[in-house]
């Protein structure tokens, strides 16, 4: 949810930013891949921050409602990174890759994988959408955008775009960085 590049910016000042001016032929890009289920999962999962670290509210959440949290964070993350970084060149793209037949499906129930394998999309469209946004030649003009199967611009949850709760997010993760 932006922690390691939190940690990284932090941790390597100054570090040198991918922009328009340094890399002419390709404006930065950061695009952050919300996961495969972020088009359902991050409409259940709010932020809630005391349940961002171990203890007994975050005991107290589905696994399901947590992982649909961390995708919430990286819609959220990603906005507020463009935000702060767009007028520097730097392009920061949310998406979601579709729901893509990996082998992650084994973990699931017998059922779940015979379900899965007439419901996800081959291995070989999983990366469609992430090329696109960081090879397209128009991909400059998809900072801010979340991005859906197979690469077109779809709508969060409109509180996934609230620049308040942006920066809420990026001030606790400037906490967690500044304790390690």
């Amino acid at each position: 949810m932006g922690l390691v590049y939190s940690f990284l910016r932090e941790s390597f000042p100054p570090a040198p930013h991918f922009t328009a001016e340094s890399v002419p032929d390709l404006s930065g890009k950061v695009a952050l891949i919300t996961g495969a289920n972020a088009g359902i999962a991050h409409l259940v999962g709010n932020l809630q921050f005391d349940t961002f670290m171990d203890g007994p509210k975050r005991k107290a959440k589905q696994t399901f409602w947590l992982y649909g949290q961390s995708k919430t964070g990286n819609i959220v993350f990603s906005a507020e990174l463009h935000r702060r970084y767009h007028d520097q060149g730097i392009v920061s793209t949310a998406l979601n890759p579709g729901a893509i037949r990996t082998e992650l499906i084994r973990y699931h129930h017998s059922f779940v994988v015979r379900i899965g394998t007439w419901l996800l999309w081959d291995v070989s469209y999983g990366a469609l959408t992430q090329l696109y946004t960081g090879t397209a030649l128009d991909a400059g003009t998809l900072g801010g955008q979340y991005l859906v199967p197979w690469a077109r611009i779809g709508t969060p949850r409109a509180d996934t775009q609230d620049p308040q709760l942006g920066k809420e997010l990026w001030a606790w993760l400037e906490e967690q960085v500044a304790k390690l």
